[in-house]
């Protein structure tokens, strides 16, 4: 019996110094992002919700092509200035050609937190997955994988993540196409895209902060950031579709009479 119980407590003692298996994620260094989370005013201080550059993109600072953060190659300025945002400087909704409002086509990465609708996050070991009630639209962060070698370009391409500091999640993204905005005043990218994001619970907000690596649009990498406030209004209390026939309401409801050239969306 007491050879029994010795075998026993140094069986006990080997699983308790086993590592984890590959791939798993101890709950003391995942943090919690459940709850439903929407842009707050504290982006004001971060482009007013219409810029992604830190220094401040808004009609009440720098013009659209002059934030110092942002490494412009010539071809980058030439490619956002032949663009018409629906807000902001030099802003025509009526003849917009946002890929959003134009087509339908969703927001994508970064410019997703740049509208007033919730996004939750759904975790489980094998995967985080970004519900966002605009679109409504829905993105996977595999953890602990890679990235497929060669990725077919998508509206979100592939994500893959893991936690940092018990307070992180960190999501590396590459495969992206090359037809979303990075935010409301038309800055492009391409299909080398390389976007990394990092969202950090602080309290009742979550930070979120990302870096643009580029080298087909921009000659460096650069940083952006949003905030993310705790919401409890509901998720998905009304379906958020883009239509353009919608937009094309909103247009006669609200921008016709400032535009009385134009009679129908374009």
């Amino acid at each position: 019996m007491r050879m029994r119980r010795a075998l026993w407590g140094i069986g006990v003692m080997v699983v308790m110094v086993l590592p984890a298996p590959l791939g798993a994620q101890t709950s003391s260094a995942v943090p919690d992002l459940s709850g439903d989370w929407a842009m707050t005013l504290t982006n004001v201080q971060h482009g007013g919700g219409i810029g992604q550059s830190l220094s401040g993109a808004d009609p009440g600072g720098f013009l659209r092509g002059t934030e110092p953060d942002i490494p412009y190659l010539p071809k980058t300025l030439e490619k956002m200035r032949s663009e018409v945002p629906p807000t902001g400087p030099d802003s025509k909704y009526e003849t917009t050609t946002d890929p959003n409002i134009h087509f339908c086509e969703p927001l994508g990465l970064g410019r997703i937190y740049m509208a007033p609708a919730k996004t939750r996050f759904v975790q489980t070991p094998e995967a985080v997955y970004i519900l966002h009630e605009l679109g409504p639209a829905f993105r996977v962060v595999w953890l602990n994988a890679k990235h497929p070698e060669d990725p077919d370009p998508q509206y979100w391409g592939h994500s893959i993540g893991h936690y940092e500091n018990g307070d992180t999640l960190v999501v590396d993204t590459v495969g992206v196409n090359d037809r979303s905005w990075l935010d409301q005043l038309g800055h492009p990218h391409g299909e080398q895209l390389h976007f990394v994001e990092r969202y950090t619970r602080v309290g009742n907000t979550v930070q979120v902060s990302f870096i643009v690596d580029d080298p087909e649009w921009y000659s460096a990498p650069w940083a952006g950031h949003r905030v993310l406030e705790k919401s409890s209004t509901g998720f998905m209390r009304f379906m958020w579709v883009c239509s353009v026939r919608d937009n094309g309401h909103h247009y006669d409801a609200t921008s016709k009479d400032a535009n009385p050239g134009a009679t129908t969306f374009k």
